[in-house]
């Protein structure tokens, strides 16, 4: 302890009565050299100081959606439209004009977001098609299979399908 410091610590006691003042302890010379070098002893070894590293920061990418939520979505707005148009048309009706804007700006925000709904009724259909056939039914004045009714649309997520599409074909009629 310095000089000044052990005259402000006596002055200090001053301000008390005598039977309560503390009297100095009985510290050999050099006591506070030695406890600092204990002290940096016992410490660890400090790393020399270098600036953090700049890491950059990457935004989590949001789950995946699940894609049956996807199908089931798509197919909804799918059967939607179908009950706004007139049978055979892309017009809707009039009673369902107003509505039906705010449907199809709802379909392009789907489009938008990688959800593709194809309905292929009226179609040319072939073997190879990915689509679920439930029946076959033979059409006059049908030339060619062609899909008759779309009953589920083919739906895909980013170029993957995620729901194959469920059809009536019309074939030709054959002559008994």
């Amino acid at each position: 302890m310095s000089a000044l410091q052990s005259l402000v610590a006596a002055l200090r006691q001053l301000r008390y009565p005598e039977p309560f003042r503390i009297s100095e302890p009985p510290w050999p010379d050099g006591w506070e050299a030695a406890l600092a070098e204990a002290l940096a002893a016992a410490a660890p070894p400090r790393p020399a100081e270098s600036p953090p590293a700049l890491v950059p920061v990457v935004p989590e990418a949001p789950p995946a959606p699940d894609p049956r939520w996807l199908a089931d979505l798509g197919t909804g707005l799918w059967r939607l439209r179908q009950r706004m148009v007139e049978p055979g048309t892309d017009r809707p009706l009039d009673e369902m004009r107003r509505a039906f804007r705010h449907m199809e700006s709802l379909m392009d925000v789907v489009r938008a977001a990688g959800l593709e709904v194809q309905d292929l009724t009226g179609a040319p259909f072939h073997s190879g098609m990915s689509l679920q056939v439930l029946a076959f039914q033979p059409t006059p004045g049908v030339q060619r299979e062609k899909v008759a009714e779309t009953i589920k649309p083919t739906i895909y997520f980013n170029g993957t399908m995620i729901q194959m599409g469920e059809v009536i074909v019309a074939t030709p009629e054959t002559p008994r």
